[in-house]
């Protein structure tokens, strides 16, 4: 059997928040007599943003391209542990089995892990062995870190969104009455794993037929390189209405989004990556006229809303442990090791723990090659984080259509 070396958290989710320890164990097989200088695993957190855009310069035949690459890199912490030898020196390590246990004290004020086509926020650790004069043996793997963003303490979460768009039809010398959409939904700001109950009122006082209703749930990405910003969308859950609204009619649609696992709001604390969430609903003519729109800001949050005016807890256990109050001094047992049950400091009174589920997209390859990550670095190659999905109840509707009078 080879050389191997695997890194093993104690919680079996690998999700942790800022200001808590991680801790877990490195096991490296060693098939003969190896000479190191070192057993070693640092820690680090990160952000990068990269990208390239074709830029074109000069006409005609003296029209030149070339590509240029933007990109930008926030370290927030890098922290080093030897497990066996130093900076100078070497040992023989015998054939055998070796476990090294490690502790790495979190940060606070870190923001949350996130992975997108551009650029990552990204937690990892990567154990080493150091041989002098060959290629070093190593093993990397990330873990979650989520950074809680409670929706009691935004005050745009707790006020209902109420928008209204209008616009007029002009055919020659006359204009039309107007056709009138209102958006509302009860609460500006929900968590992961929620519905958001959602209505769409549209009075069409014109002689414009409005075709159908069309909306989406996005997460709105702004990139910060050092010279330049750009700006992305990635859509997350599609309203679908195809019953149209003729001329001098009225119609009410209603729909439940269910919040998917998402990173929350913000990404506060990263300077170089900018994340908002938006409720885009479009009424849609399908002719040389130009669609309504309404895009209001939804806030997606880390800890729900609690009170007498929002949702209860679902009537099941959550799948991170049974339906109790959840005291952030003393977390659920939870099978290897105890997970968080809420961002710690934060009173959840009456609520279940939430689970940890992956992000609903996909996240990147993790080896990093400016770490010398090559053919003798162990470990999963990509990593998608978890981020915190709750089992409340909420009022539900499906895709229903009702004509207003």
């Amino acid at each position: 059997m080879p050389t191997t070396m695997q890194i093993s958290y104690d919680r079996p989710e690998a999700t942790y928040y800022p200001g808590e320890t991680v801790t877990g164990r490195v096991d490296l097989h060693v098939d003969k007599p190896q000479r190191v200088r070192a057993v070693s695993i640092v820690f680090k957190g990160e952000a990068n943003v990269r990208w390239s855009e074709r830029h074109s310069t000069g006409t005609g035949k003296n029209r030149t391209t070339s590509r240029r690459t933007y990109s930008a890199h926030d370290t927030y912490f890098s922290n080093k542990i030897y497990f066996v030898g130093g900076d100078s020196g070497e040992i023989t390590l015998s054939p055998g089995d070796y476990v090294y246990a490690f502790q790495c004290l979190l940060p606070h004020s870190l923001p949350n892990s996130f992975e997108g086509e551009h650029g990552h926020i990204r937690y990892t650790a990567r154990a080493i062995m150091h041989r002098p004069w060959k290629f070093d043996h190593a093993a990397r793997a990330a873990f979650t870190l989520v950074a809680p963003l409670d929706l009691n303490m935004i005050p745009q979460a707790k006020v209902p969104i109420d928008m209204e768009s209008s616009k007029h039809f002009c055919c020659l010398w006359c204009k039309s009455g107007p056709l009138t959409m209102i958006v509302r939904v009860p609460n500006g700001g929900y968590v992961p794993g929620q519905t958001i109950p959602v209505e769409i009122q549209v009075d069409n006082a014109s002689t414009t037929e409005v075709q159908n209703i069309r909306g989406t749930l996005s997460q709105n990405l702004k990139w910060h390189a050092t010279s330049k910003t750009k700006t992305t969308r990635r859509r997350m859950v599609d309203l679908v209405f195809d019953s149209p609204v003729k001329g001098h009619d009225s119609k009410i649609f209603l729909q439940t989004i269910l919040v998917p696992p998402v990173p929350p709001s913000y990404l506060q604390n990263c300077r170089i990556i900018d994340l908002e969430y938006y409720l885009t609903v479009t009424a849609r003519f399908g002719s040389a006229h130009l669609d309504l729109e309404i895009r209001a800001p939804i806030v997606i949050g880390t800890f729900p809303l609690v009170g007498p005016s929002y949702p209860v807890p679902g009537p099941g256990p959550s799948a991170a442990g049974p339906s109790k109050s959840a005291d952030p001094s003393d977390p659920p047992a939870y099978p290897g090791g105890p997970m968080p049950s809420a961002p710690p400091g934060i009173p959840s009174p009456d609520l279940p723990p939430p689970s940890y589920e992956e992000c609903v997209f996909q996240g990147n390859n993790i080896m990093d090659a400016d770490d010398g990550d090559n053919q003798y670095t162990m470990g999963a190659q990509n990593f998608t984080p978890r981020y915190p999905v709750w089992n409340l109840s909420t009022p539900a509707y499906q895709n229903q259509t009702h004509e207003k009078y």
